[in-house]
């Protein structure tokens, strides 16, 4: 039996996911074009945190729990297997709460909080267990399922997409409500100054980058305008972070601030301790925006967000004032207009699906996308997950 060509248009953690869950399945001819580099995006930025039944949606909290539960078997199978660690482990989460300026001496108010914690916190909450949340290095994550798929005979294309050809399919005589025969597939992917690439599936991870695509059917398939539509309503949200590198604290925990500055606003960054002895830190998200790069290598830096972060951490813990900030970034996460991210088959073509939209927990939702999407590939297997998260909610502009 012939397996399917499949091309997947985007590097990031959502079209690795999506890669492994196919191979794992047989389909292992597979290329994934990507225009920087993998994980150049948020897949290499984010923080990787991860909860287990965060989520208000019953459907995507379903999402949520199975992708928490997978991360863990995959992290052991690419240790076990492939010899590849992704920082995988449980954490407790904590909520913890500090003013910027004090009067007081920094006291410390529980037992409960690590010892690298020095500052005056003054009050604290536990959100998570090790029971419901953990964290991963999201950048090695996606780098190590590539290094699967490549080794089950996929390969990775570093190009710059710009549009489809299409072709309609002629044995079909039915029409549609535009009145015209249907259905309409896609044939190639065309690259800028590449040869294009043919598939039987194309696959759309593209993250924040997602609205640039719209264009793609606008113009190629104008009795379509529905299509473009599921793209277009995709934004990308900035949000900045730093890295601080070398022998400090590894003790599994995680950190959400409520931060009370001097002029009495609060400010919500987010530390996490990793194993290796990096310390993470983010915070100071944008407004969403479709005005883009198109390098996620070129992403434009706030110095003054990252310096704000640095003092943050460093009133957290005074351990870190003399620790070197080796990395200074920011990245765009995918947002969409419900909240609910968008996976499955674009409504109005026969063979190109998308997964995009997943907000600051495309990490944590990956690994169970990647499943979801793959199963509806190979087995046309739609479940309650697939009917929430369907593109074609947007297919009208609603």
């Amino acid at each position: 039996m012939t397996t399917p060509r499949i091309c997947i248009v985007g590097g990031g953690v959502l079209g690795a996911a999506v890669a492994y869950h196919l191979c794992e399945a047989g389909c292992t001819n597979i290329v994934i074009v990507e225009r920087t580099g993998i994980a150049c995006g948020a897949s290499g930025r984010a923080g990787g945190f991860l909860a287990k039944n965060w989520s208000d949606s019953k459907s995507v909290g379903q999402l949520s729990t199975a992708s928490f539960l997978l991360h863990e078997k995959v992290a052991e199978k690419l240790r076990q297997e492939y010899n590849i660690d992704v920082m995988y482990r449980r954490v407790t989460t904590l909520n913890i709460s500090l003013k910027e300026k004090t009067t007081t001496t920094p006291q410390r108010k529980s037992d409960t909080l690590p010892k690298w914690v020095t500052g005056d916190v003054f009050k604290e909450e536990i959100l998570g267990t090790e029971a419901t949340t953990a964290q991963v290095h999201p950048g090695l994550l996606t780098n190590g399922l590539v290094r699967v798929v490549e080794s089950k005979g996929g390969r990775v294309l570093i190009g710059k997409a710009n549009g489809f050809l299409f072709e309609t399919i002629t044995t079909h005589t039915e029409k549609d409500h535009h009145h015209q025969t249907a259905p309409v597939q896609a044939s190639k992917l065309l690259l800028e100054n590449q040869d294009p690439v043919e598939a039987d599936i194309f696959i759309l991870t593209l993250g924040p980058w997602t609205y640039q695509a719209a264009t793609w059917f606008k113009d190629s398939v104008s009795f379509k305008p529905n299509i473009s539509r599921q793209l277009d309503c995709i934004q990308g949200l900035k949000a900045h972070s730093i890295v601080f590198k070398g022998n400090q604290p590894t003790e599994p925990y995680a950190f959400f601030l409520n931060y009370v500055t001097s002029a009495n606003g609060i400010i919500d960054p987010e530390i996490y301790p990793r194993p290796n002895g990096d310390i993470y830190v983010c915070g100071f998200g944008e407004q969403t925006t479709q005005n883009l790069p198109d390098d996620a290598n070129h992403v434009s830096i706030n110095e003054t967000s990252c310096d704000k972060l640095k003092e943050i951490a460093i009133h957290v813990s005074s351990t870190l004032k003399d620790a070197n900030v080796e990395v200074r970034q920011a990245c765009y996460l995918p947002i969409s207009p419900d909240g609910i991210p968008l996976i499955g088959k674009l409504y109005g073509l026969e063979n190109v699906y998308i997964a995009t939209g997943h907000s600051c927990w495309g990490i944590l939702n990956s690994l169970e996308t990647g499943h979801q999407l793959a199963q509806l590939i190979i087995n046309g297997q739609v479940s309650p997950i697939l009917n929430t998260c369907d593109p074609a909610r947007f297919s009208k502009g609603s």
